[in-house]
């Protein structure tokens, strides 16, 4: 088994990155009205959903969830307490594995038990965010970073930030994209 690091230096990284849970819950959670709040202004949807599907819901935990990680990197590097190559595994980490919880949990409720429940899609939403981090914080941990690792991680990051950003205009007429409300996908077309 890989052991840590530095075990007191993960401690601290350990802590940072949990207290990310109620981080990225309020502000994930908040970010669920701020659309309507800015009067449907387009540059704000790039980042907040823009209307009930599946797919615009997860950036209420991307976003929040990708500011949480730069703040701890930005805050907390001086320290010394921070190996950055390892923390941008555990972002991928935690930016993977929670909408990976949130979209398998929602289609098997809805899907195999047909259970459409606004308390369980909070429930979904938080149990992504605490698994996510959880997720982090064993990525960040044990993983040893290697150059390929690195470059994959920042990719799907930079891919998953480009998929929210063009499918707020343009997106698939898939089940995962729709707005059950309205019937429409995206920008409402």
């Amino acid at each position: 088994m890989i052991r840590p690091q530095n075990p007191l230096a993960d401690r601290s990284a350990v802590r940072y990155l949990l207290y990310g849970i109620p981080f990225i819950i309020f502000f994930g959670t908040l970010t669920h009205f701020i659309f309507a709040w800015s009067g449907n202004t387009v540059f704000v949807g790039l980042f907040v959903p823009i209307n009930e599907s599946v797919w615009e819901h997860l950036k209420m935990s991307f976003w929040p969830t990708l500011v949480w990680f730069l703040l701890v990197f930005l805050f907390f590097r001086e320290k010394g307490e921070l190996a950055a190559a390892r923390l941008l595994l555990a972002a991928a980490a935690a930016l993977f594995v929670c909408p990976l919880i949130i979209v398998t949990f929602f289609y098997t409720m809805e899907g195999a038990f047909g259970i459409e429940s606004l308390l369980v899609d909070g429930i979904l939403f938080f149990l992504g965010i605490i698994v996510g981090q959880v997720s982090a914080v064993h990525v960040y941990r044990y993983a040893e970073p290697n150059r390929l690792w690195l470059y994959v991680a920042a990719g799907f990051i930079v891919l998953f930030m480009a998929a929210l950003i063009s499918f707020t205009f343009w997106q698939p007429h898939l089940p995962l994209f729709l707005d059950k409300p309205t019937g429409t996908y995206g920008l409402g077309r």
